[in-house]
């Protein structure tokens, strides 16, 4: 019987090396990745799309459907809500699901098939996996907020006249800034639970207890000390009173919005430390 050999043939590509889009290599192929899974395509994609379904139809009825009544108008508090809202049904709820669902294996997955050393292996540094790593819940938060709010901000300007738009032209700039906060934060949270264990539930169940859990301990201390400066030690908190200054709202809390913009700044900072010393701690030294 005739033995073949196969020799491999020499590489005739060229190496990018001072390539800044090296993080989208990784971020593509996990969005791959979670496209190929049955259960994040349905989790991840249907409760969001009847969420902005709904509001898109609150719009429409309300501009084309004479006599009917609702309790709110289409202002820059209803655009608030749609990006962040804590009840009566809660935006909150679909943020953490996309972030759980999108980003809870992202790192951790890697930590546990010994992959993150293949990675930096390879002619990329920390900055451009960690940015590949971001930009999948990244993607996926802004097709939540982003997105929608400045789709569903121009239906309700094409419904309602030029008035509307001249009077509330800085509405998408606010909905772009809110977004931005609440995509940089969240995504780095998930993140950085993500890179403490080698399991993806765990991963869950600390990004879990920090966002469903703070709001709660500061409802029962704000009872016990019968005050809302302690507003600061909940998540949900700090995003509503960012959301409610840069909407032009009126202020529900005793706290000041340069408190809660600084508690943001310090969560990311210390979420993007941490997670420089979880990837440093497995780089290949070369």
């Amino acid at each position: 019987m005739p033995i073949h050999t196969q020799n491999y043939r020499h590489w005739e590509g060229t190496l990018k090396t001072h390539s800044r889009t090296r993080w989208w290599v990784i971020a593509k192929a996990e969005l791959k990745l979670l496209a190929q899974r049955k259960i994040v395509r349905l989790i991840v994609a249907i409760p969001p799309l009847i969420y902005i379904f709904a509001h898109a139809m609150l719009i429409y009825v309300i501009n084309q459907v004479p006599g009917v009544e609702f309790p709110f108008q289409i202002d820059s508090k209803f655009f608030q809500g749609f990006l962040f809202r804590i009840e009566p049904v809660p935006s909150t709820f679909f943020v953490a699901l996309v972030a759980i669902f999108g980003g809870s294996g992202l790192i951790a997955t890697d930590l546990k098939n010994n992959t993150l050393s293949l990675y930096l292996s390879k002619p990329i540094s920390w900055i451009d996996y960690l940015i590949g790593k971001f930009a999948v819940i990244g993607i996926l938060l802004g097709c939540l907020t982003l997105v929608p709010g400045l789709l569903l901000f121009l239906e309700h300007s094409l419904l309602a006249g030029t008035s509307f738009l001249k009077e509330n032209y800085w509405i998408p700039f606010a909905i772009i800034a809110y977004s931005v906060i609440i995509t940089l934060s969240t995504s780095l949270l998930m993140l950085l639970f993500s890179s403490l264990t080698s399991n993806p539930r765990y991963a869950i169940i600390g990004f879990s207890a920090v966002w469903f859990g703070s709001p709660v301990i500061c409802e029962v201390i704000k009872a016990l000390a019968r005050t809302s400066k302690v507003a600061l030690l909940s998540v949900w908190s700090s995003y509503d009173i960012l959301g409610t200054t840069i909407f032009g709202g009126s202020e529900n809390y005793s706290v000041h919005w340069v408190w809660a913009l600084l508690t943001q700044i310090a969560l990311i900072i210390l979420c993007v430390f941490v997670l420089h010393r979880r990837i440093r701690a497995v780089e290949i030294v070369k």
